[in-house]
């Protein structure tokens, strides 16, 4: 599946810099997830109560159909072109 995700306000816990405003899109085969240390948090965590999101207001969508990016999207400053580095002390 192609997913998109946004965020509207607040903070995102799981990718360090994702700030409101801004979105992710992942198209299908594309690899994707929190980065390393949103990950060894969560791996740390004993999990012994319930935690609730409140930081901020986030949506997700998928599709099975193939999302094309913008000539403008691909050649904007904002462009993240080391995504996969945030995974690499994993």
């Amino acid at each position: 599946m192609t997913e998109f995700m946004g965020l509207i306000e607040g903070s995102y816990d799981a990718k360090k810099g994702f700030s409101a405003g801004g979105g992710s899109l992942h198209s299908c085969m594309t690899a994707h997830g929190p980065d390393a240390a949103s990950y060894d948090r969560a791996v740390a965590d004993p999990c012994d109560k319930p935690a609730f999101f409140s930081g901020g207001l986030a949506f997700m969508f998928e599709t099975s159909c193939m999302l094309h990016l913008s000539k403008y999207a691909l050649e904007h400053e904002c462009l993240e072109t080391a995504y996969g580095e945030c995974w690499k002390s994993l």
